[in-house]
Parts: structure tokens; C-alpha cells; sequence
């Protein structure tokens, strides 16, 4: 939970201008129970995250959720911001800049043979990987902030 008190449930609900009474009526659950969900004091359902979801037209809840409740997908999916279309696209849009040549180059002569050897893991690891996870978070956030 975020040192502010403030869970991403909390935070979205109020971004979408309703109060506990009304969402929990709206969730179907009790006001006492979104309060306790928000408090991060009992994890929340999949299906009241759904719920969440449409009725706060935010898709940034649902990823922090799903990264949030299972350690595969915090393994797995980069971490990204609510940060608005503006913002994303121009991140986007600076990984972008120069990929081809930087990474573009790179991978193609790793994945010439089909295989990443010894000699080229490094490269991967290094060089060519951080830079689309970096590409993958913008794709992300682009797609969150679209949809939010």
C-alpha cells in the first residue's frame, strides 16, 4: 500500500467521483467491506476488481490488481504508470527513437541462427532486453490510458 494510506482502489474510486456509499451499492457490497478492501485489509475479489474496473472506467486498476495478487504476473508484466495518453505516447515515442538501430541490428544477428549462445546472452541481457521491457511498459500505459 502506498505510504499515503491510499490503495489503487481507493485512489481510483475517488478519480471517478464516487463515494464509498455509492460504489459499494454499485459493487454490490457493503460499505464496511469496500472500506475494508481499500484499507488493504483484506484482499479484494477478481470479480469486485471487474466490477471496479467498469464502474471506475480504469484499466490501470485491474493491472495493479492482477500484478498485485499474483507473483506471476509481478514476475512476468512491467510495472507502469497512470500516467494519461499525453504522457504514455510520448514515452512510447522516445523508446522508439533509435530501437531499430540500437536494438534492431542486434537481434537480428542473435536470432540469425535461432539460437542465443553463450557470447550473445550478454547482449541480450544487457542490451537488448531492457530496452523492450522499457517498450513494453510505454505499449502498456499507451493501452491503459486508452482505455481509462
Amino acid at each position: 500500500m502506498p505510504k499515503s494510506g491510499k490503495t489503487v482502489y481507493k485512489i481510483c474510486r475517488k478519480q471517478a467521483g464516487y463515494t464509498q456509499e455509492n460504489a459499494a451499492e454499485l459493487l454490490g457490497c457493503s460499505v464496511r467491506m469496500l472500506a475494508r478492501y481499500e484499507s488493504g485489509e483484506v484482499p479484494v475479489p477478481d470479480d469486485i476488481v471487474c466490477r471496479m474496473d467498469q464502474l471506475y472506467a480504469n484499466h490501470f486498476l485491474a493491472y495493479a490488481h492482477f500484478r498485485k495478487s499474483s507473483k506471476l504476473a509481478a514476475g512476468l508484466l512491467p510495472e507502469v504508470t497512470d500516467c494519461g495518453i499525453q504522457t504514455a505516447a510520448m514515452r512510447f515515442y522516445n523508446q522508439l527513437e533509435g530501437l531499430e538501430e540500437e536494438v534492431g541490428r542486434m537481434l537480428l544477428r542473435i536470432a540469425e541462427d535461432g539460437l542465443i549462445d553463450e557470447q550473445e546472452r550478454p547482449i541480450m541481457e544487457e542490451r537488448i532486453r531492457p530496452r523492450l521491457e522499457q517498450l513494453s511498459q510505454a505499449i502498456l500505459e499507451i493501452l491503459i490510458a486508452g482505455q481509462s
